[in-house]
């Protein structure tokens, strides 16, 4: 990312649809004085890529019936109004535009299984929010657990809604290595490995009906 030209705005069909490398990395990086934030997506599908632009979870994106099958490169180097840019190349080279709107969805609900929480300590008041990796495990410090839901749908590919009705700051952790990764990223195993990881938490998943906000795509014409 460092290496690239600013001011680039590039959507394109995939130049690498075979290669295990994929997925869209966003970053802060220094060019000469300045730094500036920079975002790339390769072999990347389309509601990955109108998700990237609308800052929305691939998992909430709405898909008209034909919209492209295909998968994507992107680019965006510009130094303001990134997301609006790519929207616009999105619109200019495929032709399909974005909004949000509340519908009702099948999700899945985070509750509470275990009322006595085992791995959740509430915070104190005065700690700051943190994230920190030590000795294979991941610490999370002065968080809600609405944070969580983004993470979940992305391993299960799936809305999840929070319903523990639960508003603390806790702090937790969770044991974490290649093979969880690679569990969590396979979807195989991934309904398995989060049902593990909340259930040490006291939490769990149940299927359920609610209104979410979708990212619904159509066409720009």
């Amino acid at each position: 990312l460092r290496q690239v030209p600013s001011g680039v705005v590039v959507v394109r069909p995939t130049h690498f649809p075979k290669s295990v490398r994929k997925g869209i990395m966003s970053d802060t990086v220094q060019v000469g004085r300045k730094q500036v934030w920079r975002m790339m997506g390769r072999n990347v599908t389309f509601a990955e890529l109108v998700a990237a632009a609308y800052g929305q979870n691939p998992d909430r994106v709405e898909l008209p019936p034909v919209a492209p099958k295909t998968n994507f490169d992107f680019l965006v180097t510009v130094s303001d109004q990134q997301q609006p840019r790519l929207q616009a190349a999105i619109r200019k080279k495929l032709g399909y535009i974005a909004h949000t709107e509340q519908r009702d969805s099948e999700v899945l609900a985070l509750k509470i299984q275990n009322a006595s929480l085992p791995g959740l300590v509430i915070s104190d008041a005065n700690t700051k929010p943190n994230v920190n990796f030590d000795q294979g495990k991941l610490y999370f410090t002065h968080m809600r657990l609405q944070m969580m839901t983004g993470g979940l749908e992305q391993a299960l590919k799936q809305p999840v809604v929070d319903k523990t009705d639960l508003t603390n700051f806790y702090d937790f952790s969770v044991s974490w290595d290649a093979k969880i990764q690679r569990q969590l990223g396979n979807e195989a195993t991934a309904a398995a490995t989060v049902r593990t990881i909340l259930s040490g938490w006291g939490l769990g998943l149940v299927p359920d009906h609610d209104s979410v906000e979708m990212l619904v795509v159509r066409s720009a014409g």
